[in-house]
């Protein structure tokens, strides 16, 4: 009985991996999304407070802007860049190394790293990466500055 036992739980074991493996393949081409682009980007000084909206620059990957029609296959090896500018009269109210930022994104693309919590965006600002569902990923850098 023992062995009747191991021999069915061997048997049935052997089908669910086979049927798991065998489920497990790419997905179909019309299925992948190409697109890698962030839609559009907001910045918040505090989680309740107001929204601001960014500048989106993007360029293709001879490095000119390309600003009509935007989509992943004409902007597709170069990189964007999301900018604000704010008036120096409100460098008292407006903290940019404590911000938070929400990003507009299309079906399967993946911010790397992540936007959650504070970001300083002074200077330099940060680079991320909006990565689509075909693996492809693009890079962003956004910054923030008083003028």
């Amino acid at each position: 009985m023992k062995r009747i036992f191991k021999s069915i739980s061997l048997i049935v074991f052997t089908l669910a991996v086979a049927v798991m493996a065998g489920a497990c393949h790419d997905a179909d081409p019309e299925y992948v999304h190409t697109d890698n682009l962030i839609n559009q980007l907001f910045m918040m000084t505090s989680q309740q407070g107001a929204q601001y909206s960014f500048t989106i620059i993007e360029y293709d990957a001879q490095g000119n802007v390309v600003d009509k029609d935007i989509t992943a296959e004409k902007v597709a090896g170069g990189n964007g860049m999301a900018y604000i500018e704010f008036p120096i009269s409100q460098m008292d109210e407006i903290d940019l190394t404590k911000v938070y930022l929400t990003a507009d994104v299309g079906y399967d693309v993946i911010i790397i790293p992540g936007l959650t919590g504070q970001h300083d965006i002074t200077g330099d600002g940060i680079v991320v990466a909006a990565k689509g569902g075909n693996g492809k990923a693009r890079k962003y850098r956004i910054y923030g500055y008083f003028n």
